[in-house]
């Protein structure tokens, strides 16, 4: 048996009077306890704002320290020599640095490590790497968080520029702190806030990643907020943070919320003790009082206990006492007796209502039901209680009295329709609607209604069946009264003749509806025919929105009897043809069009079958083959073409295949070269697959190709000098070594730059520099073969590829050649201009050089030869390729 808690009423005030004193105690309590959790949480974080500016001012300070340490040490290395080999090993070792610094190194400017302490592989390049060009710029950098080339450990990289008494840089100094040992950033592992705080530190930025966390692993990882991934219900963790000057770096102490907020948690503890301490005190106070203060309302109880039992019991309640226990028993004698009075009228109601009423117990029986709920049934009123069950199939019985059982039981309101056949042999639709009777919780009953609908339902189906589909339909659809007037109109048959959705039919005729002539065949030939058949079919017109708006239509007209075989009423079904006819009508003058526009084109134009064999050619067949367009149409392609068919049927079967095809076919006849460009375009049929055949465009392309190698000499010649210029020099470049490559003959490649061209073009101006660089190139002509490339890269670069080699010496003598021609003075517009040129060659014989790598030896010699005071050539090993 499920136990209920009963409070009385002493006890119900008693604890209301003690949940308002304490909920009044307890909101004080939780403002002060809330005002203290407020100020010793700004303590905290004041505290660790203040930490964390310190350490990041102290972390500042070191990391200068470190850089302002290496800028010392980079002046002393002013004396080396910043070429591989030439490194002195004990320069590093004396330098004093290795107890700063994880590791240091010394770099050439072209990015080479040249040495490092401790020893590790020199050959590498960090030319890349962004804190090694601002080092190289001359600004000492500290580097983002990342993986050290030389060990592959997480560290930051310290550059600082060594210069020369000019103040040029000539190599770059580097030290590195390893991010896992414990250096000046490594140190803040070991530091701790109270036992679980901690530090660390991120790059800042929108995609921030650790530089330092007490969780190794995290390093150079994505940084994430404070508190991410945190249940939303656990308190966040106390943090603060501070830029670090030196690196825009950010530095945060975090203080676990476990750790920051456990004093406040012991004070909460103790606080709810108290209070609990103090309701139980409160409440008994209470109950107390209010039990001696309520005494009188038990004996008003004992009356209504009694009445409960029985409604219709006499009982004589004391309306004597003037306070508020008589003012209650007076108000509850008066509801009495009016309840009893609605009991005596909702009887009356029932038994004359014309829908079934009823009422059944749990149990499933019917305890009361009107004379409707009867008669729908076909029931004496002796089966009322089970009776229903009879006129279900007796192999269903149980099943249905168990389903029902079920029912009565619910909680919730419950409906249905269906069909029963009764005694007398008919099927009645009924409709049921059954709502629970509930005291305390308890489902005690069920009530309900029951009503016939076999024929209101019957009628409202057929109804809603035809009125969809004049409502949804595209058709017009109007009915008339014998007399002609109209009853009826669609939404369809109101919109296209113009008569608003609301608007009465009953002073419209069909009149209004049908021009003259149409009108009078309705009269004459429609309607009688309707009338003898009892449905006329065919087309007419009918009038739309205005005088003007004359449509056609096909037209159904139907004939409605009456029992008696009178004519009761019209119905017309109609269907606007209008854009039927004119589609046909534009199918026919869009065939004409197409035709007189494909006579016009100045191409050939056809449409081939997937049988291959012509279906249409415009008028240019005519005129190039010089036969009619009926000698061509029915034609097969290979007939037509005969002899040609062979270079053209693959086109055609993959066209035929869905495919679009283009091809060219050069001619050189008695009016000279032309060029005829052929598409084939396939078409697929009304499924979207299937091929029917294929359109053939021929067009005559003769300027477009001309055109396009006038454009294409344009794109590679320099408009300067008239030699080859970049693009051009690009792809020779890569043919000659595509060439070298499969013959094994060697190819050089000679940079040259004129020494000294500024100068002429600030003395003399630009147009002078422009006619030297005209005579250079005229020059550059003499001294090489008439196959060689010769090229202006732009400025004053120019380049020279020579194919087939037979050794460097050639090369050289072809070099040497241009030195001194470019040494020998020019007279340019009577001035005497000079300069000289610095030649850098390098050679390729195959292999896997790129022509990036190929230009880049040649650029490298170029350099030694400017390097090597100017006006000379340097030549790269032949093994260097």
């Amino acid at each position: 048996m499920k136990f209920r808690l009963r409070l009385s009423l002493p006890t119900k005030s008693a604890l209301l009077t003690t949940s308002l004193v304490l909920a009044l105690l307890g909101v004080t309590a939780a403002w002060q306890y809330r005002q203290l959790s407020r100020e010793y949480t700004a303590l905290l974080e004041q505290q660790l704002n203040g930490l964390a500016q310190v350490a990041a001012e102290d972390l500042d300070y070191k990391l200068a320290m470190h850089v302002a340490t290496l800028s010392r040490e980079a002046r002393r290395a002013v004396a080396i020599r910043f070429t591989r080999g030439e490194i002195d090993p004990q320069f590093l070792a004396q330098s004093g640095l290795r107890p700063m610094f994880d590791g240091i190194a010394l770099i050439a400017t072209d990015g080479t490590i040249l040495a490092n302490d401790p020893p590790a592989p020199t050959h590498l390049s960090i030319a890349d790497r962004d804190y090694f060009r601002r080092a190289r710029d001359g600004q000492p950098s500290i580097s983002e968080p990342l993986h050290a080339r030389t060990s592959g450990e997480a560290a930051i990289l310290l550059t600082v520029p060594v210069k020369d008494a000019n103040g040029s840089v000539i190599g770059v100094l580097g030290g590195g702190l390893n991010l896992n040992r414990p250096n000046v950033l490594g140190s803040l592992a070991a530091l701790r806030l109270g036992g679980e705080g901690y530090y660390m530190i991120d790059t800042g930025g929108s995609k921030p990643v650790y530089v330092f966390h007490p969780d190794r692993s995290k390093v150079l990882t994505p940084a994430t907020a404070a508190g991410a991934g945190r249940d939303a219900s656990e308190p966040e963790d106390l943090a603060s943070s501070a830029r670090i000057a030196t690196t825009g770096w950010r530095l945060r102490v975090v203080l676990p919320a476990e750790a920051a907020y456990a004093p406040l948690v012991k004070a909460s503890q103790a606080l709810v003790l108290q209070m609990l301490l103090l309701a139980a005190v409160s409440c008994a106070l209470v109950w107390a009082a209010t039990l001696w203060i309520m005494r009188p309302l038990g004996t008003l109880h004992q009356a209504i206990q009694r009445l409960r039992q029985d409604p219709d019991a006499t009982v004589a309640f004391d309306v004597r006492p003037n306070d508020e226990r008589g003012d209650l028993a007076r108000e509850f004698d008066a509801l009495m007796t009016e309840l009893r009075t609605q009991r005596s009228e909702k009887g009356v109601l029932i038994d004359a209502s014309p829908i079934g009423l009823f009422r059944c117990d749990t149990a499933g029986r019917m305890v009361h039901v009107n004379d409707a709920y009867l008669a729908i049934h076909g029931l004496g009123r002796e089966e009322a209680a089970e009776g229903w069950l009879g006129l279900t199939r007796p192999e269903s019985r149980d099943l249905a009295w168990s389903q029902w059982v079920e029912l009565v039981n619910r909680n919730a309101p419950f409906q249905l329709r269906r069909w029963i056949r009764r005694r007398d042999g008919h099927k009645v639709l009924i409709s049921l609607h059954m709502r629970p009777m509930v005291s305390n919780g308890q489902v005690i009953g069920q009530v309900g209604t029951l009503a016939d609908i076999t024929e209101r339902t019957l009628a409202e189906e057929a109804l809603r069946t035809l009125t969809a589909i004049f409502e949804k339909t595209t058709d017009y659809v109007v009915q008339l009264d014998k007399h002609g007037s109209l009853t009826y109109m669609n939404p369809a048959a109101r919109r296209r003749t113009g008569v608003a959705e609301n608007e009465p039919l009953t002073r419209l005729t069909m009149e209004n509806f049908n021009p003259p002539a149409a009108l009078q065949r309705l009269r004459d030939v429609i309607v009688p025919q309707a009338v003898a058949n009892g449905i006329w079919v065919g087309e007419s017109e009918i009038r739309g929105t205005g005088p003007d708006d004359v449509f056609p239509v096909s037209h159904m007209v139907i004939a409605h009897r009456d029992k008696a075989g009178k004519i009761e009423r019209f119905s017309a079904i109609m269907r606007d043809i209008s854009e039927a006819r004119a589609t046909q009508r534009a199918l026919v003058e869009g065939e004409a069009r197409l035709r007189t526009m494909a006579d016009a084109l100045p191409m050939r134009l056809a449409f081939v079958d997937a049988e291959k064999r012509y279906r249409f050619v415009n008028r240019a067949y005519e005129g190039t083959f010089g036969m009619t367009r009926d000698e061509i149409v029915g034609r097969t392609v290979s007939e037509f073409f005969g002899d040609r068919f062979p270079s053209i049927g693959d086109y055609v079967d993959r066209a035929l295949r869905g495919e679009q095809v283009t091809m060219q076919r050069d001619v050189n006849g008695p009016e000279g070269y032309a060029c005829l460009e052929t598409l084939y375009i396939p078409q697929r049929g009304i499924d979207g697959r299937t091929i029917t055949g294929f359109h053939a465009v021929t067009t005559d392309v003769t300027r477009q190709k001309e055109e396009e190698r006038r454009l294409l000499q344009l794109a590679h010649e320099d408009p300067l000098t008239g030699l080859t210029n970049r693009a051009g020099f690009d792809q020779a470049l890569e043919q000659a070594m595509a060439t070298a490559s499969a013959t094994g003959r060697m190819a050089a490649l000679l940079f040259l730059d004129l020494d000294r061209f500024k100068q002429v073009n600030d003395e003399f101006g630009h147009g002078t520099g422009d006619a030297l660089l005209r005579s250079v190139a005229r020059r550059l002509f003499e001294c090489v073969r008439s196959g060689d490339i010769v090229a202006r890269l732009g400025g004053d670069e120019f380049t020279v590829i020579i194919e087939r080699v037979p050794d460097a010496d050639a090369a050289a003598r072809v070099a040497g050649k241009i030195v001194e021609a470019m040494a020998r003075p020019f007279v340019i517009d009577g001035q005497r201009v000079e300069v000289s040129a610095s030649v850098g060659v390098a050679f390729y014989a195959g292999g896997s050089t790129t022509p990036k790598q190929f230009m880049g030896m040649a650029d490298e010699m170029l350099y030694r030869a400017k390097s090597a005071g100017r006006n000379n050539f340097q030549l790269s090993a032949v093994d260097a390729m």
